[in-house]
């Protein structure tokens, strides 16, 4: 019974493994190719290529946090201690 149970729990993880792995490639393919519309969109509009590239590295660090907390939390319990301004990009303590 024991075994049977373990086996089972065993594949259960695997296949959480799995799923959430996929779900981080697809993540980070479809938050790559908004930056790039993005980007595109703003130099079009008549914006710098410069600044245009700066507000699209925000896409990527929202992406970055997220996936800092999803992995976060499977080794501690989440807590406040960080947040992020957005209009700053830059980590602040609570």
């Amino acid at each position: 019974m024991k075994i049977t149970a373990t086996i089972k729990a065993g594949l259960h993880l695997i296949k959480l493994i799995l799923n959430l792995g996929f779900i981080w490639l697809t993540l980070g393919w479809k938050v790559r190719k908004a930056r790039k519309a993005f980007e595109k969109e703003l130099i079009k509009s008549g914006l710098p290529k410069e600044i245009a590239k700066k507000l699209g590295k925000r896409y990527a660090l929202i992406k970055d946090e997220l996936m800092n907390q999803i992995k976060g939390s499977f080794f501690r319990v989440p807590s406040l201690e960080f947040a992020i301004d957005l209009r700053t990009t830059k980590r602040r303590k609570l």
